[in-house]
């Protein structure tokens, strides 16, 4: 048991105790704090805000005549603000109670967040033609996020409206120093895992905790992930490079888990409707073939009666074939062809041996042309093969009177190949010459 003497408060009473000690100390009262955006949340009894930097977060709240005189506070500025600090007994809390802000720049976490997202959109890691379809039926879903309310809605939700799917869970921080290569490893086990997509969820959080979803770890590894990825990080007003990169986004675990079951619920009112369309067409086309089936007996009678016809055809002129085949009826149609063929052997040799004349000499005529006609082309060749020949004799040219002059075997065609003195022989048509070169002259 603690000592009596211990004081004893109550919570409200704790609360003033704490109210004047931040009232007597002068450092809490008109001071400036400078930080970043981090949160704002407006309200009807005046605007919330947190301003953090690498080191703390401190909340704060003005009433709304003086948040109307501040202007839009974006996430991720840089200010001054202005105020006396006061206990929040409502809330157990400290808060800075602001009169005035003053913008100083753009915070670093803000700065950071959007180099990343042009550096990553230069990369096309935002472009709708890169994202991968949601398989209409995941039946496996792995559920990337820390253990807490966000996977528990998440999965409470897809229990109660689908049930029919199933969680892997492939737990990892979130938040604090290396969550994002937690996470991004967490994607990639994911992705090996066989599951149908991932789920990359988390609850809400401040502004910096919730930064960890805009790392490049975490968007590059849900880029190269072979499974369509989908976002339910935070609450509805969050937005993060992660939700950007993923191929679907919804505003929290719960709105993600609602996704994948309406995928379901469409695809069941989708077979509904393709099953009416079935028994729709199977009624049409029952009418049909019974329809053909009718009219195939009707066209099957008809074929009968003409099959039936036919053959009847066909036995009469049977009938009539064999009546025709009658032993006294062929006896008679043979001595009417004998007699035919005895008249045309009696005339046929005279007849046949003047056509074999006047067929010998039709060939003997042309015979006599065709070698006549040889002959002459025969003649013709000859004959200037011959002057051709004649042409090229070398000693033509000596009958008229030329010589072929030799030097050593060569014969000479220029003058200057030899010098006075030089011994030629010189070839006439009868006979040859040995000379001696008294002079040369060349053509110049």
């Amino acid at each position: 048991m603690p000592d009596g003497n211990v004081p004893h408060y109550t919570v409200a009473e704790f609360s003033r105790r704490m109210q004047d000690v931040f009232h007597r100390v002068p450092q809490f009262k008109n001071l400036s704090i400078s930080g970043e955006i981090s949160e704002v949340h407006p309200r009807n009894n005046g605007t919330y805000f947190t301003l953090k930097d690498a080191g703390g977060v401190l909340q704060c709240f003005a009433y709304p005549n003086r948040a109307a005189q501040f202007g839009p506070l974006p996430v991720g500025t840089a200010v001054t603000a202005f105020g006396t600090v006061r206990v929040a007994s409502w809330r157990s809390r400290y808060e800075l109670l602001v009169t005035t802000v003053q913008r100083t720049g753009i915070g670093e976490l803000h700065q950071q967040y959007e180099k990343l997202k042009e550096q990553f959109r230069a990369l096309g890691f935002f472009a709708r033609a890169r994202k991968r379809e949601i398989p209409p039926f995941p039946a496996v879903v792995a559920l990337i996020s820390a253990r807490g309310k966000g996977a528990e809605d998440f999965q409470e939700t897809l229990r109660v409206r689908a049930p029919q799917v199933r969680v892997q869970f492939f737990e990892t921080r979130v938040q604090g120093l290396a969550a994002d290569v937690e996470i991004a490893d967490a994607i990639d086990r994911a992705a090996a895992s066989g599951a149908d997509a991932i789920v990359l969820a988390r609850g809400g959080g401040s502004y910096e905790d919730l930064f960890t979803f805009n790392c490049e770890p975490v968007v590059r590894a849900i880029v190269r992930s072979s499974l369509p990825v989908i976002t339910g990080i935070g609450h509805t007003a969050d937005h993060h490079l992660a939700d950007d990169a993923a191929d679907y986004e919804c505003e929290t675990p719960s709105n993600a888990a609602q996704f994948i079951a309406g995928l379901w619920q469409r695809g069941g009112e989708r077979l509904a409707h393709l099953t009416f369309l079935l028994d729709t067409e199977m009624r049409e086309r029952l009418t049909d073939a019974l329809q053909r089936a009718d009219r195939t007996t009707e066209a099957l009678a008809y074929a009968l009666e003409r099959n039936v016809a036919a053959k009847r055809r066909r036995l009469e002129t049977a009938e009539r074939a064999i009546s025709a085949q009658h032993p006294s009826l062929r006896v008679q149609q043979r001595a009417q062809r004998l007699t035919e063929l005895r008249t045309r052997l009696n005339g046929w040799p005279r007849a046949a041996f003047s056509d074999y004349r006047r067929r010998i000499e039709r060939r003997s005529d042309r015979f006599a042309g065709l070698r006549e006609s040889i002959v002459s082309r025969r003649r013709n060749v000859l004959d200037l093969t011959t002057s051709r020949l004649e042409s090229y004799d070398p000693k033509r040219p000596l009958e008229l009177g030329y010589a072929i002059v030799t030097f050593e075997g060569r014969t000479l065609r220029d003058a200057g190949d030899v010098k006075a003195g030089d011994s030629v022989h010189a070839h006439l048509a009868h006979g040859s010459l040995g000379a001696r070169v008294e002079s040369v002259s060349t053509d110049e």
